[in-house]
């Protein structure tokens, strides 16, 4: 007789000395193998999304919502692969993770990240009845230059800046944002071992080509809050930064999370005490949590 995982009886088999635990059927496992799916070709380059799905003991008829996160890189080439293992309890608690690369510098710059992006959030809607995606439930996120990604995507979503496109975008119903670039006009005064305002530093080489008339205007132009209108709801907003971060100031975040809520907006700030950029602090399970928390509390359910 042919089984289904529904109608399969269990086994009365036993052994001696055998013990027994309860296996726990509504525990799920990220799956060990991701999908790389090419979303656009760009400048002569393949421009794919890692997936990784939750596995759900071979339901395949489960949508799950979505936390499309870029991954920082100075925004030059993407280790796709940077976060997947940090990010396990979240996929393991019934969200994909969509990993976005966008075309890198020199290849590109801006504001083509943010644009790649949102094409890349296009195309998951756009093949929303092949994958298993909830596109009613979108999340962003991002870390390092990521979170600039991610947090500019925010901060224009479903207007005319920043887009390559007039195609319609879904809701997103929240943003994540790690250590994250906010501000390219005050980078540069607090403590850092990195110089953010040489030539040849990597948002410099981002604005290369970008309002090449006036520097202030042309960093200014990066700046998430630059794009922040009154009387706009944005999808809440959830920030972590170590206050020991040497690449990133930690001033960006606190910068970033006081214009949000002078203007009403909803941001939750966590310092992560004593923690650099990114590393082990950020992925401890206190703060995994935290991420998990927000996704649940703005995920809409059935």
């Amino acid at each position: 007789m042919t089984y289904t995982p529904e109608t399969m009886p269990k086994s009365e088999a036993t052994a001696p000395g055998m013990k027994t635990v309860k296996g726990d059927l509504t525990n799920m496992l990220a799956r060990a193998d991701s999908e790389d799916l090419i979303y656009a070709r760009k400048n002569g380059h393949n421009l794919k999304i890692r997936m990784v799905y939750p596995d759900q003991h071979g339901n395949d008829t489960t949508r799950y919502p979505v936390v499309v996160h870029v991954q920082g890189s100075a925004w030059f080439k993407q280790n796709l692969n940077g976060h997947i293992f940090d990010f396990k309890d979240i996929v393991t608690s019934g969200y994909i993770l969509a990993v976005v690369e966008y075309l890198p510098i020199p290849d590109a710059t801006f504001p083509s990240h943010v644009e790649d992006c949102k094409t890349a959030v296009r195309y998951l809607v756009d093949h929303a009845d092949e994958l298993p995606v909830d596109i009613t439930n979108l999340f962003l996120s991002g870390d390092s230059s990521g979170g600039h990604t991610a947090l500019l995507s925010w901060a224009t979503w479903g207007t005319d800046q920043l887009d390559a496109s007039s195609s319609p975008l879904p809701d997103i119903k929240g943003i994540i944002d790690l250590y994250g670039v906010t501000d390219l006009t005050t980078i540069s005064t607090p403590n850092s071992t990195v110089s953010h305002d040489v030539p040849t530093s990597p948002e410099n080489l981002l604005l290369a080509d970008f309002l090449s008339d006036g520097a202030v205007d042309r960093k200014m132009a990066g700046t998430v809050h630059h794009y922040l209108k009154d009387n706009v709801t944005y999808p809440p907003l959830l920030i972590m930064h170590g206050n020991r971060d040497t690449i990133v100031p930690f001033e960006q975040s606190v910068e970033l999370h006081m214009i949000c809520t002078s203007r009403g907006i909803d941001s939750t700030f966590y310092c992560v005490d004593e923690a650099d950029h990114g590393g082990g602090p950020f992925f401890t399970q206190e703060v995994i949590d935290i991420m998990i928390d927000f996704l649940q509390k703005h995920t809409e359910r059935d």
